[in-house]
């Protein structure tokens, strides 16, 4: 009993022994990160947040992929990781955010230095209603330089100032001018002889008293000035916009600009009717502690101010060169042929395209040559009315009384027809004077008819050419034959005969080349009868085809426009 309670209690001790001893040899390894019990088993919570985050980017990715769809062209679906080059940024490069330069009204990119002038560049592409200088480098010989420089400010506002002695500036120099009160800043847009020819076009007398002075090159002090005055025109409109809403005033500000040394502020405005806008000065001169200045401006330079695009697609005349405003009316619509639409006739200021002025008296001075318009003409089949002129093409519209079918006839033949009238003479009908006319579809089938004509009578002239080549070359055979005393004399035979034979006569059918059947030789190709002769005669009744079925379907539909008449 008692051994064995003694191998009871060694047992333990030795099986405690085994265990370690595997600890032992496994001691001299490092061990890493991974191996450690609680890295290797994962807990309930940690499952289940590895499920929820993976659910979680399953679900992104999803609708990613749907934002990704587009239905533009129907079929497209994007890629997932596609990179729309125009619109979405690429990830490789850094992000450069645009800011609008506030100096873009001024003619300039940036805040100009002092005493370095503005590229041409810059002045030509932020400026609008842009000046060149097509005399600039050219001095004029045995005269002194012209004293007046053109001085741009904000958008389109120009002014004209006389330089003092000995100063002489260049075009795109930032100078200080004369102010109502004190001195604005600006940049020099035009000098020389273009600037006196400028002053001339206003009605602006050179040796005029009332011109203003400009002082001199904008020093750094009155640049720095001018931007921190410009910096406070955006905040001033919206906040003036503000205030007459709130005064219930019937205007609209347009646009506010600073003085250069920041002591006025010209508002301009746009309004239907008189506004009493005293109130609003003085509401003003407490809110921005500077002399108002109030102007009150036109539609239309409203648009060439704000600028725009048209719907021609190019930028508005106003604001790149149109300087002159000239009164527009519905006759110049009418001049032009243009059916009265305002929707269509109306710019971007809700008032007639300046544009309509630019073509009006090239079109006067076509109608000159056509008879009076709204003058009908009477016919034994009835009575015909004008309805509209195509000034291009030298036709005038018209169309029974009672009647929608309209007929296009040329000018000449209404003058005609309107002296018969006069004269007592009544032709048939209408039908007879009217000309076919095409329309752009038929125009561009007429050239490739043409085209595919040309081309069969470029072939048919070269199977002429070949004709004639065969020709001779039949004619070189006949002759040889006559010389080796093979008489033939229309492809016929006498009595299948061979005069001057040595060989005496033959058999009609033996099978020789010389002798046989007689339909044998009346099949021969003679003059007149070739192949290629054949063969132009196809092309020519295939053109010929062409030809006929392209004026039936004309006659057929008297709206096709085609210049020819009946």
């Amino acid at each position: 009993m008692k051994e064995q309670k003694d191998l009871e209690k060694t047992q333990p001790e030795e099986t405690l022994k085994q265990q370690d001893m595997p600890k032992q040899k496994a001691a001299p390894v490092e061990p890493t990160p991974d191996m450690g019990d609680d890295d290797n088993v994962a807990t309930a919570e940690e499952m289940e947040a590895f499920i929820r985050d993976r659910r979680e980017k399953e679900r992104e990715k999803k609708e990613k992929r749907e934002d990704d769809k587009t239905d533009v062209f129907g079929e497209f679906v994007a890629p997932e990781n596609s990179i729309d080059p125009y619109l979405d940024p690429d990830p490789t490069l850094p992000w450069v955010k645009y800011n609008e330069s506030i100096f873009l009204s001024r003619g300039c990119r940036a805040c100009p230095r002092s005493y370095e002038p503005v590229s041409d560049m810059e002045t030509h592409s932020c400026s609008k209603v842009t000046s060149t200088n097509w005399m600039k480098g050219i001095r004029q010989p045995g005269g002194t330089p012209f004293d007046c420089v053109e001085v741009r400010f904000k958008n389109n506002r120009k002014d004209f100032y006389r330089l003092p002695d000995g100063l002489e500036v260049t075009e795109g120099d930032v100078v200080a001018v004369e102010g109502m009160p004190g001195h604005d800043v600006g940049i020099v847009s035009l000098t020389g002889e273009v600037c006196r020819i400028q002053m001339k076009k206003h009605h602006v007398d050179p040796k005029g008293e009332n011109i203003k002075k400009l002082f001199r090159r904008a020093k750094s002090a009155d640049i720095e000035r001018w931007a921190e005055s410009i910096k406070g025109e955006q905040n001033a409109l919206l906040k003036t916009r503000q205030i007459t809403q709130q005064m219930n005033l019937e205007m609209k500000v347009n646009d506010v600009e600073y003085q250069g040394d920041n002591s006025k502020a010209i508002f301009y405005y746009t309004a239907e009717d008189r506004v009493d806008f005293r109130q609003l000065i003085k509401v003003l001169a407490e809110e921005f502690h500077v002399r108002i200045e109030m102007k009150q401006i036109g539609v239309r330079q409203e648009a060439g101010k704000v600028g725009g695009l048209g719907t021609c697609g190019r930028e508005l005349c106003c604001s790149t060169w149109l300087t002159n405003f000239k009164s527009v009316t519905t006759s110049a619509a009418k001049t032009q042929q243009i059916l009265p639409n305002p929707q269509k006739l109306a710019g971007q200021c809700g008032k007639l395209k300046c544009c309509l002025n630019f073509e009006c008296e090239v079109y006067a001075d076509a109608l000159k040559k056509f008879p009076p318009a709204n003058t009908p003409i009477r016919f034994k089949k009835g009575l015909a009315l004008y309805k509209k002129t195509d000034v291009f093409r030298g036709i005038m519209w018209y169309a029974y009384e009672g009647e929608g079918e309209l007929y296009a006839i040329p000018a000449e033949s209404v003058k005609k027809l309107i002296e018969m009238n006069h004269n007592q003479e009544y032709p048939e009908k209408l039908e007879d004077f009217q000309v076919e006319l095409m329309s752009t579809a038929a125009l561009i089938q007429e050239g490739n008819t043409a085209e595919f004509e040309r081309e069969l009578r470029r072939m048919a002239d070269d199977a002429g050419e070949g004709g004639d080549a065969n020709q001779q070359t039949e004619e070189h055979k006949d002759n040889r034959r006559e010389r080796k005393g093979g008489d033939r004399k229309g492809g016929d035979r006498k009595g299948g005969d061979r005069k001057g034979g040595d060989n005496g006569d033959r058999p009609r059918n033996d099978g020789h080349p010389r002798g046989g059947d007689p339909k044998r030789g009346d099949q021969r190709p003679r003059h007149g009868d070739h192949p290629r002769e054949e063969q132009r005669q196809r092309l020519n009744d295939q053109a010929q085809r062409v030809n006929n079925n392209r004026h039936s379907g004309a006659r057929n539909n008297p709206r096709r426009s085609s210049n020819k008449g009946n």
